[in-house]
């Protein structure tokens, strides 16, 4: 069985998910089956709605589907530990999934290995040298084209999930544009 089909079924109680979260192996087969509750039948319609376009983003960011499940899965676990406290649930995941990209690209250098492969000539496609330019672009930059365009959010919108001024977001962009232009042509 798929992991994420326990954690979208609601097979796996709340203390059952942070054991898992948290390393700790589960003992026996299969999870006792235990009666559905208000937040499961919440966080079940909340995660088919929001966890494809998370992933879909986050891996613009990090250039890695697997990294960004990983990010994704981690803030939604989050989510579900604080369902109760958490007044916007999209809000919340939206931030932590970009604090969460930006936390990678800091501490892994996907830069560094983007340039790396332009170097040896590794490119093969359109999209990877696109995804070349983009992992190029300064965060903040990368993170407002790719929910500009992408996810066509407004400029209003991205200055809330990126937590600055809206004034902030349009040089942002008209800069990553104007660079990604020269590094295309």
């Amino acid at each position: 069985m798929d992991p994420t089909e326990y954690f979208v079924e609601g097979v796996m109680s709340r203390t059952e998910l942070v054991a898992v979260d948290e390393a700790q192996p589960m003992r026996g087969s299969d999870p006792p089956q235990r009666p559905r509750s208000r937040i499961d039948d919440e966080f079940t319609a909340f995660y088919r709605a929001e966890h494809d376009g998370q992933v879909r983003r986050a891996a613009l960011l990090v250039g890695s589907d697997e990294v960004a499940n990983d990010i994704v899965h981690d803030v939604l676990v989050e989510v579900l530990r604080r369902w109760d406290t958490i007044s916007h649930h999209g809000s919340y995941l939206n931030r932590g999934v970009l604090n969460g990209c930006l936390d990678r690209v800091r501490n892994d250098k996907v830069v560094a290995v983007a340039h790396r492969r332009l170097a040896a000539g590794e490119t093969s496609s359109t999209d990877d040298v696109l995804y070349d330019v983009i992992a190029r672009l300064p965060f903040n930059h990368r993170a407002a084209v790719v929910m500009r365009f992408y996810e066509r959010m407004t400029e209003q919108e991205i200055a809330e999930a990126l937590g600055c001024k809206p004034g902030s977001v349009g040089p942002w962009i008209h800069r990553a544009l104007t660079t990604m232009r020269k590094e295309l042509s």
